[in-house]
């Protein structure tokens, strides 16, 4: 590599043009790369010379054209301040360095130039000064040697000679054209779109004498080739002004049919649930007043109305050929109609028939009842059983349980309890059980902390600060957000995330880490492992049992009560055995569910992850014999990856929610 090569690679201008946010790339399928080229200056409206190029997929041309594959190349356009060209400061043309002295700028040197243009209305002749340490040319058989070679050879050489005196860089006209010269014009071809959408025409440089095209020129002949709608003259003419040659130049583009837009619902309540808090203060604690699961709603208030479909608005080809469009969609407000909602009188919005919570469970909109107990759950309330939502603004003690048919807020505390909710569950202080209480959500479990405790979720679960020796299962991600949260010991389980600050114990407590198969169908896989495996010990027992008896048999020591017994063992021996064929099919059956059913997933530690953690993404499994900083694994070709963490999840709902 050349010194000045390797300056200009050096230099910050290199860096802030390869580097430049304002790049634009497009990737082509292309026959050839010349071709390609051309397609891209005309997509970015730019010279050949300012594109590069990277082959993704390698091509062939075939034999005559048989078996040939196109090229994919993604071709790049690099916009860039050209004020970012300055002043030389080298005697060399074209090198803008000193020794040990690398500047912030490319400098370019450039001698007098000189440019004639031949149009329809005349000769015109342009003369730059020199830039930087360039050379000045006043040598007026220089200038008349460039007349020759564009033709012109009758001028006012009065008004040459003074240009070139001057230099001012500014268009003269110093002829007329001569018409006798046509046969020299430059010459036009065009493309057209394969949709017939755009019209693409590429200009030829004039040969001695000859005129350059023009913006007559151009609609002219594509007015002759059935070209009616969409001319650019705007930019044509500016392509045309700057000599813009052989590289093709958009001259008209058809209009787009816009079709209509469907019919949709606006919800005029709050039906997207912010479920992941924000830190407030200094001391990064939690901000739960702008966390809510619940949006209460009043008697006759009105929740939602519908945007009528539109018509949408035709196209036009280039040749003038219309493109129909489509209408979008009616649909008729009444099927979002859960419970406790009706049409207001006018049929226009949807309204509340009751007070109470109000809640989207998948295109139904309904309205829920809240049951509120004022203190704690416990031998004042007894256990709840309710079909909507339950506050509970104290806690939930010992030995007591929620069931709701909506969701369960609860202010307090949750404790060696069971919380059942087909809606989100939220603790804002945490929740504290055993190994025998849970808590399951249909959507988000949301907490400051979860300790020994089993945790299932239809979405997230979200917790502030730490989980400790708990078995956790996420249909979507579990995700631990606060400054130092923490897991630690225990099992976490989710479909596509686990996210946290550390993950892992100093003690070296074992946690299990799983991620990339769901975990009901992990859930549904132990509890058929159970099934099999006291069902093995039943068939074991029941055997000899039937043994016992057959050998007392031979002895004739049976009498019928004994010979009732031997048959009875005999058909559970049968059916055990049945049973256990079918769990192990299903077993198998679920296994393969499981592997075709796999998700991308991750497992990130945005501080540190500990030694002591088994993760398994995926069907891959790798132990943790070291701590890791700031780092994120991920499954790829049956192998952990691992690579800088990526940060902490965004507030998403899962996709079928989305959708």
């Amino acid at each position: 590599m050349n010194e000045l090569k390797r300056k200009i690679l050096q230099s910050d201008f290199y860096k802030k043009v390869y580097n430049n946010k304002n790049m634009r790339s497009v990737e082509l399928s292309v026959i050839s790369l010349e071709r390609g080229m051309q397609e891209a200056a005309a997509i970015f409206q730019c010279p050949i010379y300012e594109l590069s190029y990277k082959i993704l997929e390698e091509g062939s041309k075939g034999f005559f054209n048989i078996g040939a594959k196109p090229f994919l190349v993604r071709y790049t356009h690099i916009t860039y301040d050209r004020s970012d060209i300055g002043i030389a400061q080298s005697d060399d043309y074209g090198e803008g360095y000193l020794e040990g002295n690398i500047h912030e700028k490319v400098i370019l040197n450039k001698d007098t130039e000189i440019i004639v243009r031949v149009k329809r209305d005349g000769v015109f002749l342009k003369i730059n000064p020199p830039i930087a340490e360039g050379k000045r040319i006043e040598d007026i058989i220089i200038l008349e040697e460039k007349l020759i070679d564009a033709g012109i050879k009758e001028y006012d050489s009065h008004l040459a000679k003074k240009m070139l005196h001057e230099q001012t860089g500014v268009y003269e006209k110093i002829a007329e054209w001569d018409i006798s010269k046509s046969g020299n014009n430059a010459k036009i071809n065009y493309t057209i779109s394969d949709d017939k959408m755009r019209v693409y025409v590429t200009v030829s440089k004039p040969s001695k004498g000859g005129r350059e095209m023009d913006l007559h020129d151009v609609k002219e002949l594509l007015e002759n080739s059935g070209v009616t709608f969409g001319f650019q003259d705007e930019n044509v003419t500016k392509c045309l002004e700057e000599g813009t040659f052989n590289v093709p130049i958009l001259a008209a583009e058809g209009l787009q049919a816009i079709n209509g837009q469907n019919a949709k619902i606006e919800y005029l309540v709050n039906v997207n649930k912010k479920v992941i808090p924000k830190f407030i203060g200094e001391d990064q604690s939690i901000d739960y007043k702008d966390l809510t699961i619940v949006e209460n709603v009043e008697q006759g208030q009105k929740l939602a109305r519908k945007t009528p479909a539109t018509d949408g608005e035709s196209g036009r080809t280039v040749l003038g050929v219309k493109i129909e469009t489509k209408s979008g969609k009616d649909m008729d407000i009444k099927e979002i109609l859960g419970d406790n909602v009706e049409m207001s009188d006018d049929g226009e919005y949807v309204v509340a028939s009751i007070s109470g919570q109000v809640v989207l469970r998948g295109k139904l909109l309904n309205v829920d009842p809240i049951f509120e107990v004022a203190g704690d759950v416990g031998p004042e309330t007894g256990n709840i059983n309710f079909i909507g939502s339950v506050l509970v603004k104290g806690s939930v003690n010992d030995n007591y349980s929620i069931k709701a048919e909506g969701n369960i807020d609860v202010h307090g505390t949750v404790r060696k309890c069971n919380l059942e909710s087909k809606g989100d569950i939220m603790v804002k202080l945490g929740i504290q059980g055993n190994d025998e209480s849970y808590v399951k959500a249909g959507g988000d479990v949301i907490a400051k902390f979860i300790q020994f405790s089993n945790v299932e979720a239809g979405n997230n679960v979200i917790v502030t600060e730490a989980i400790l020796n708990s078995n956790i299962d996420a249909d979507n991600r579990i995700i631990l957000i606060g400054k130092r949260a923490s897991a630690s010991g225990g099992r976490l389980r989710a479909l596509r995330e686990v996210n946290g600050k550390v993950l892992g114990s100093q003690a070296g407590a074992k946690t299990i880490i799983e991620t990339g198969i769901s975990p009901a169908k992990r859930r549904a896989v132990d509890n058929l492992d159970k099934e099999k495996e006291e069902l093995d010990n039943s068939i074991e027992e029941t055997e000899r049992n039937i043994k016992s008896l057959e050998q007392a048999a031979k002895l004739k020591k049976l009498d019928d009560e004994k010979k009732e017994q031997l048959q009875s063992y005999k058909e559970q021996l049968e059916q055990a055995n049945t049973r256990r064929e079918e769990v192990v099919l299903n077993r198998e059956g679920l296994l393969q569910e499981m592997e075709v059913e796999k998700v991308e997933s991750t497992v990130s530690a945005g501080k540190e992850m500990l030694s002591g953690v088994h993760l398994t993404i995926g069907s891959a499994e790798f132990d943790i014999r070291q701590s890791y900083k700031a780092i994120t694994f991920f499954e790829e070709d049956g192998m952990i990856q691992t690579e800088k963490y990526r940060g902490e999840p965004k507030d998403e709902r899962k996709k079928d929610d989305e959708e």
